[in-house]
């Protein structure tokens, strides 16, 4: 669980709050392409489970329930860079399969899902290089 993730689509976050009182809560919004690092940093609540502490480009961190996390990964709305690329590889497939079979809407369709994954995995690595140095 521990690692980078991309926010493929863009959705609001309830941040829970830890006061004694906890009726209060604020959002944050999660923009399409940001970087979400998820580190070994977490926290137990007896009234909410696990929290993870995680950073939103370098720059917002807060904790996120590990429930919430878990969403996010079923709904696609957060990937991996392993998943990029298998997402990557599966496009490719389809875009032969669709120029085997000469179905050029299928064709269209897949050729744009693979710039946006292919821009998602530039951009992963433009973050790799700035990382790194």
């Amino acid at each position: 669980m521990f690692g980078h993730y991309f926010a493929v689509k863009t959705f609001e976050h309830q941040i829970d709050c830890f006061c004694p009182d906890g009726n209060h809560a604020e959002y944050i919004t999660i923009n399409e392409g940001d970087i979400i690092e998820v580190t070994n940093e977490r926290k137990f609540t007896m009234a909410n489970g696990w929290y993870f502490l995680v950073i939103i480009n370098e720059r917002c961190i807060i904790f996120m329930a590990l429930e919430d996390l878990e969403e996010y990964f079923m709904k696609e709305q957060l990937l991996s860079m392993f998943d990029i690329d298998l997402k990557i590889n599966y496009l490719q497939f389809k875009i032969n399969q669709a120029l085997d079979t000469g179905n050029e809407a299928s064709f269209i369709n897949f050729t744009k899902k693979l710039k946006e994954s292919n821009y998602l995995k530039e951009k992963w690595d433009k973050y790799l290089r700035n990382v790194t140095v």
